[in-house]
């Protein structure tokens, strides 16, 4: 091709180019808008869901146990136990509702999808079982390239960390999987997701923050057992260690909240100098309200 040829395609090239529309008239815009859930979980309420967790942890273990000892029905049993608790979670986690527009010239779109939470916290009943140990020893087990950065240890006046949650819906998941793979006769298979339950769904957090919120919650409840083991010296300590617990993060927020905290651990110290005279069936329900407050100020 000639170069006079090449110019003249050159500019009728960029002739069509000016020739098309303004790119500034085609206009997109969004906005995506959160409603929060009509309705909020009390105190008790958030109890029941943790220990709900707390339950499908349980029964994983023991599927796995009994898949060990090569009693696959009683496997099954187990896990639909955790299925059982899996829906009673699902059915009651408040949702919030997402609403996404998106708009361009005279075409929009808008589309409205219920969000729920993926996790919930993992309570731990002090007087009765210990699930998180075999939790520990499932993520101890894994190869140490990819083991977690620290695994914790399970001590009884506390836990050695900040913060348990539970994958809610990769526990459904791998509850579903490996009853299917029981059916199957693989039972290889549904072991290895049962421990992806306990190794992955399992989240050990640590925030600097979340740290004395996380204790102060876990000295109520011990505080609580102990008063019902008749124990109402251990009981004053704990309560004691709950109240530290809540001035230290009272330091952190500022004055974020810092009346809010004042008045719990006040009502704590209060508490304190009476825990001789309780009675469990009055000292429970003072419990949950507190660990409950102290959960809302908790990031899950």
């Amino acid at each position: 091709m000639k170069p006079f040829t090449w110019i003249m395609a050159g500019v009728i090239g960029l002739t069509g180019l000016m020739a098309l529309p303004s790119l500034a008239d085609d206009v997109i815009s969004s906005s995506v808008n959160v409603t929060p859930p009509p309705t909020k979980l009390n105190s008790d309420e958030w109890r029941a869901m943790s220990l709900a967790g707390n339950r499908i942890l349980k029964h994983t273990n023991q599927a796995l146990v009994a898949l060990a000892d090569k009693k696959n029905d009683e496997a099954v049993t187990n896990i639909d136990q955790g299925l059982k608790l899996v829906q009673i979670i699902d059915a009651v986690l408040p949702a919030s509702t997402v609403t996404t527009e998106i708009k361009s010239g005279d075409l929009s779109y808008a589309d409205s999808d219920p969000v729920k939470p993926m996790f919930v916290p993992i309570y731990r009943e002090y007087d009765t079982v210990d699930v998180l140990s075999s939790v520990t020893a499932q993520k101890q087990a894994k190869p140490r390239a990819i083991q977690a950065a620290a695994v914790p240890d399970v001590i009884y006046a506390g836990f050695d960390y900040t913060g348990v949650k539970l994958d809610l819906r990769l526990a459904k998941r791998d509850l579903q999987s490996a009853e299917d793979l029981i059916k199957q006769g693989d039972t290889k298979g549904a072991t290895a997701a049962l421990q992806d339950i306990l190794t992955t769904g399992v989240i050990f957090q640590f925030s600097s923050m979340d740290e004395p919120l996380v204790r102060a919650m876990d000295n109520l409840r011990l505080a609580e057992a102990e008063l019902k083991a008749n124990h109402p010296d251990v009981a004053k300590n704990a309560l004691a260690g709950a109240s530290d617990a809540l001035k230290n993060y009272e330091k952190m927020t500022g004055d974020t909240r810092s009346a809010e905290v004042k008045q719990l651990y006040s009502e704590i110290d209060e508490e304190t100098k009476s825990i001789a005279q309780e009675k469990p069936e009055t000292f429970s329900p003072k419990v949950s309200d507190w660990w409950g407050r102290v959960l809302n100020w908790l990031k899950l």
